[in-house]
């Protein structure tokens, strides 16, 4: 990963080819002292599992994608979960027929790229157990 640091608290990241998202995040922001923050991005994909929430089920319903995938949009944060650093992120993915799928993600590795726009926050930010959905909110 290539990190740009533009400011006290924003930074430009360039994912490498190959490298799994989440993982390259989460070092990212142990490296820096990160706790919570928020970012955006652009890129593309080889690979990923995207989903919806079921509000019957109470979870996620998965959908496991293996095809070269553009990143529309890519948008998520960076909390606490149970003294844990937690990653929300959602994305609009395009196929090579250019139709579109969108949800929340939990992995995705990066071909051939990925930029993303960090805004570290001054505040840590925590979630807490929601009984209703089985859910860790913002808290």
């Amino acid at each position: 990963m290539i990190i740009i640091k533009l400011d006290k608290d924003k930074y430009l990241l360039r994912i490498e080819p190959n490298e799994e998202l989440f993982s390259s995040l989460l070092n990212f922001s142990q490296k820096y002292k990160i706790n919570s923050g928020f970012f955006y991005g652009i890129g593309a994909c080889r690979s990923c599992f995207i989903g919806r929430y079921n509000e019957k089920k109470k979870d996620y319903d998965w959908k496991k994608i293996n095809q070269q995938m553009e990143i529309g949009s890519l948008i998520g944060n960076l909390t606490i979960k149970e003294n844990h650093p937690y990653l929300h992120i959602h994305c609009v993915l395009g196929d090579k027929n250019l139709k579109t799928v969108s949800g929340h993600l939990k992995e995705l590795i990066v071909f051939p790229t990925c930029e993303i726009m960090f805004f570290k926050f001054n505040k840590k930010v925590e979630r807490k157990y929601n009984e209703l959905t089985n859910l860790f909110l913002i808290n």
